[in-house]
């Protein structure tokens, strides 16, 4: 990335800092731990594979935007150090971005939420000109939001928990949803009304990644260093693999039964494309 394009040779070499113990204060967006357990999980890999005895606290912060959490990690004595969240060129330059992707991009491919009703009485969707008539439900602050309308799409924008009843009134079609989130959202809160559109989903280079503040570097190097380590030693493959909620995922999201719509990436989030391709999921390859 623009800070730190150095992955490749950060796998060979040590990446020095102190290795006094550190507590790593996770936000969590929506207060969420059932839907971020496996990005959760990886940051606890990270630190398991980094010297030092570091602790994690997961601190929930339920009805704030992603906007407001990130400010928080500016600020003196914050009640968080590191969050996770959609990659942006903005939170890139803002922060210290740790260059690797917590879910190998599995955050990138995207099912369409829709009310059940309009499913049956709408013709099949085969590509994006079929997509365009069509209002996608985003979230306020979401580097998503730029990449659906830069590419031509109708975007409607309000917060996480506002989305999902706007989608039932009918405020818009679809509403767009990482693969890892999709089915544990629908399984709960009521939401038999709604489907996952079942023959397409939307691709875009796309993660989540860590970010601390500039004025924390050591807990950059830490979170690098250990997750460079479990990727080094297997590990991060093995967990990978093994988590039930990227099993699940994979299972019922059936990726290579779908039409993937390839979306393109705006000129500035194009630093993505120069994360090495291991660390990137391919379908049909890596479970």
């Amino acid at each position: 990335m623009r800070h730190c394009r150095c992955l490749l040779t950060a796998l060979l070499l040590w990446i020095p800092f102190a290795t006094q113990a550190v507590e790593f204060r996770v936000g969590l967006l929506h207060g969420d731990a059932d839907i971020f357990d496996y990005e959760l999980s990886v940051v606890r890999l990270a630190l398991e594979h980094a010297p030092g005895d570091h602790t994690l606290r997961i601190v929930p912060l339920e009805g704030m935007t992603q906007q407001r959490i990130l400010t928080t990690l500016e600020t003196p004595n914050p009640r968080i150090n590191v969050f996770f969240s959609g990659y942006s060129p903005v939170r890139e330059d803002r922060f210290l971005q740790v260059d690797v992707p917590l879910t190998r991009g599995l955050l990138g491919y995207r099912l369409l939420v829709t009310p059940r009703k309009a499913l049956k009485e709408r013709a099949p969707l085969a590509d994006i000109k079929d997509l365009r008539p069509f209002r996608i439900g985003s979230g306020i602050g979401w580097p998503d939001t730029r990449i659906l309308s830069n590419n031509g799409l109708k975007v409607i924008t309000s917060t996480y928990d506002n989305l999902w009843r706007m989608l039932e009134y009918g405020r818009f079609e679809f509403f767009h949803r990482g693969i890892q989130e999709v089915f544990t959202e629908l399984a709960r809160d009521n939401r038999q009304l709604l489907t996952v559109e079942p023959r397409i989903a939307l691709v875009w280079r796309y993660d989540y990644f860590l970010y601390v503040s500039r004025e924390r570097s050591e807990l950059h190097d830490i979170l690098t260093t250990g997750l460079l380590n479990a990727y080094r030693s297997g590990a991060f493959m093995d967990h990978f693999r093994q988590h039930p909620t990227i099993q699940k995922a994979l299972r019922q999201a059936r990726l290579t039964d779908r039409t993937l719509i390839r979306l393109a990436l705006p000129d500035a989030f194009k630093s993505l494309n120069t994360i090495p391709d291991r660390f990137w999921h391919r379908p049909g390859e890596d479970g």
